[in-house]
């Protein structure tokens, strides 16, 4: 059981197809490593469909409606308990859902001395990366003027809203300040998924933030 779930509004769009690829993406992730939140996705899909079963069609233009609400709720990929999927080569943390992702990727030093891979999303309404963090390293202090949505996949990292393991789902802050750092062991490997470029709020966030805003960092 994950020690900070995903929020239920979060879990509840998921389970209805309404989110961007990139936080469908993140809630997958948290749904295939966190059983409870994996139940409480599938009860929603199941009450769902009830509703939707229940609903009188008055014509064709409402069973053309049913026939696409349904299909949306056979999408939704709920992933099970761990599965025996290959894996590439140095990725075997990578849960089911990431795999198809990860084709042709290798990790790229970043300005910051941590690693990144970015992710390329239909639609362009975030930005997705799998960031590597060395033991005791952290990214720089920022804050966030949109959504961040954050899923520890390796290691743990620990800020000021408390210490996030395998599993855990984590929501940015938002204005508030936070300088997340890997935990002590084995890298900390997460996936960020942001809306709008981060703030810098350090003494060089100044000179970084415009190539930030232009994604160059």
């Amino acid at each position: 059981m994950s020690r900070h779930p995903a929020p239920d509004e979060l879990l509840l769009d998921y389970a209805a197809g309404v989110l961007p690829e990139g936080p469908a993406l993140a809630v997958a992730l948290h749904v295939a490593l966190d059983p409870v939140s994996r139940r409480v996705v599938e009860g929603l899909r199941e009450a769902g469909a009830v509703l939707i079963d229940r609903e009188p069609a008055a014509d064709d233009r409402g069973d053309a409606a049913l026939e696409r609400a349904m299909a949306r709720l056979e999408q939704v990929p709920v992933e099970g308990p761990p599965r025996p999927a290959a894996a590439r080569a140095g990725f075997d943390w990578a849960p089911a859902p990431l795999r198809p992702y990860l084709a042709g990727r290798k990790w790229k030093r970043v300005l910051g001395g941590f690693e990144e891979i970015r992710l390329g999303m239909h639609g362009g309404t975030h930005r997705v990366s799998l960031l590597r963090l060395p033991p005791g390293k952290g990214l720089p202090a920022h804050r966030h003027v949109a959504d961040e949505f954050t899923i520890v996949l390796q290691g743990g990292y620990s800020d000021n809203t408390g210490n996030y393991g395998v599993g855990d789902f984590a929501v940015g802050p938002g204005s508030d300040e936070h300088e997340p750092v890997a935990d002590p062991g084995e890298p900390c490997i997460a996936l960020i998924v942001v809306e709008k470029p981060i703030v810098l709020t350090g003494v060089w966030g100044r000179l970084i933030n415009p190539l930030a805003r232009w994604g160059w960092v």
